[in-house]
C-alpha cells in the first residue's frame, strides 16, 4: 500500500510516503504480464505510483526484484503441485498430475516466467536456475517420502529434484514458445520418460 501526505509519491520527507514491499511485487507483476517481460524498472515504478528510487530501496535492481518475484512464482508452483495431488495414491497419475500442475502454473503466469528465468540483465546458468532453487526443497522432500513409502532409497531425492525442476524448465520454456501440446499431454509425455525411478516395487 502507498500513502501520500501532501508530496509527490517516491520523494518522502520524514515518514511520509509508506511504501508495502509486497505491494511493490504486485505492481511489479501487473506491469510484467501487461508490457512483458522486458518491462523497465521506470515502468514498474510508474505502475506502483513511486519512482524508481523507491524500487530500489525497497526490494533491489533488476535482478533482486527478479529474485523475489521468483520466489513468489516457486511459491505458487509448489501449492498448486502439492494441491494437485494431495490424497492421490503413489503412482504413475499422480506424477502426471504433478507435472501437469507444474506447468499449468507456469502457463497462467506465462510472462512473469520468462521474466524470472531471463528477464534479468544478469543471464548466467546460476540465474537462471533460479526459479529451480526455489522449487528444490519441498519437491525433494515428496519424493522422498513417496520413494520412502515405496521402499526405495530416498537419498536420491534432492539430485533428482533437480534434475526435475531443471528439466521442467527448460521443457516449459520451450513448450510456452513452440509447442501446442496441452499441459496434460506434454505431462504425460514427461510421466513416461521420468516413471521408471518412481515406480513400485520395492517394498518387501
Amino acid at each position: 500500500m502507498v500513502t501520500v501526505a501532501g508530496r509527490r509519491p517516491g520523494r518522502p520527507a520524514g515518514g511520509k510516503l509508506v511504501v508495502d514491499r509486497e505491494s511493490l511485487l504486485d505492481a511489479a507483476e501487473r506491469a510484467i504480464r501487461r508490457d512483458g517481460p522486458m518491462v523497465s524498472l521506470e515502468t514498474i515504478a510508474l505502475e506502483a505510483g513511486v519512482t524508481k528510487p523507491v524500487i530500489y530501496a525497497r526490494i533491489g535492481d533488476r535482478t533482486e526484484l527478479s529474485n523475489a518475484l521468483s520466489a513468489r512464482l516457486a511459491d505458487r508452483i509448489v501449492q498448486s503441485v502439492f494441491s494437485a495431488i494431495a490424497g492421490q495414491p503413489i503412482g504413475r497419475s499422480a506424477l502426471v498430475l504433478f507435472l501437469a500442475a507444474n506447468l499449468e502454473t507456469a502457463a497462467g503466469n506465462r510472462e512473469l516466467f520468462f521474466y524470472v528465468t531471463g528477464g534479468s540483465a544478469d543471464d548466467s546458468p546460476q540465474r537462471s536456475l533460479l526459479l529451480a532453487s526455489n522449487s528444490v526443497t519441498p519437491l525433494a522432500a515428496q519424493l522422498s517420502q513417496w520413494r520412502t513409502d515405496t521402499g526405495h532409497d530416498p537419498a536420491v531425492a534432492e539430485a533428482w529434484s533437480y534434475a526435475l525442476i531443471g528439466m521442467l524448465q527448460l521443457t516449459t520454456l520451450w513448450w510456452l514458445n513452440q509447442s501446442a501440446l496441452t499441459a496434460r499431454d506434454l505431462a504425460e509425455q514427461l510421466a513416461e520418460l521420468l516413471w521408471g525411478g518412481l515406480r513400485t516395487p520395492p517394498i518387501a
